[in-house]
């Protein structure tokens, strides 16, 4: 964990005890990547025994450099980053920006004044109010969102209302019900790298080509 990080107690009304606000295993060499980030199509696996943790009540301040799974319930204002496959799950509340090399992020809650840039895919079933999303893979939009979304592929479900650009260079779904405002642009060239071949929904085979 970045030295510049700031936990901040607070008092539990049921005993005289300090509330543990952050929950940060020692950081160690990460063997085998993280919970198989990408391979779930809606839902990344949630490792509970090899995930860091910001809990429900806590705020926390400063920039992260994470190479396990981490879950936010509580409120960060910061950088995230992970030059892993780890897959972050926010369910509270984040101001900063996020970067993953491999991993997949979803966002529950809210995230503000930030970018996010993921290697696998990016859910947001809640409020996204930043600068850019960009995910490798895909970007699934059933929330609040401003700003621009770029991805091979964008689905923007009956519940979304947002305003921004929508990017694409493969697939663009929208469902009946959506409220979208903005631009659509069909991308043409490789500003996405291509990620691995992974399983699941969001598998791609690769056929050899013929001579």
């Amino acid at each position: 964990m970045s030295e510049n990080l700031k936990a901040i107690e607070k008092p539990d009304n049921h005993s005289e005890k300090p509330v543990s606000l952050l929950k940060l295993p020692e950081r160690a060499a990460y063997e085998g990547g993280a919970t198989e980030a990408g391979k779930s199509a809606l839902a990344a696996p949630r490792n509970e025994g090899n995930m860091n943790a910001i809990i429900s009540g806590s705020r926390l301040t400063g920039n992260m450099i994470i190479t396990r799974d981490l879950e936010v319930t509580g409120d960060y204002e910061g950088d995230i980053t992970s030059a892993e496959n780890s897959n972050i799950f926010i369910k509270g509340n984040c101001k900063g920006n996020i970067r993953t090399k491999g991993g997949s992020v979803e966002i529950e809650g809210g995230m503000t004044g930030g970018d996010i840039v993921a290697g696998g895919y990016v859910k947001v079933t809640g409020k996204f109010h930043g600068g850019k999303i960009q995910a490798a893979i895909k970007i699934h939009i059933n929330g609040e969102f401003s700003g621009t979304l770029e991805s091979a592929e964008i689905d923007v479900g009956s519940n979304a209302q947002g305003k921004g650009e929508l990017v694409y260079r493969e697939y663009l779904s929208i469902e009946k019900g959506a409220k979208v405002e903005g631009r659509i642009i069909r991308m043409e060239g490789e500003r996405i790298p291509e990620p691995k071949p992974k399983k699941g929904l969001f598998s791609k085979k690769t056929e050899p080509q013929k001579q």
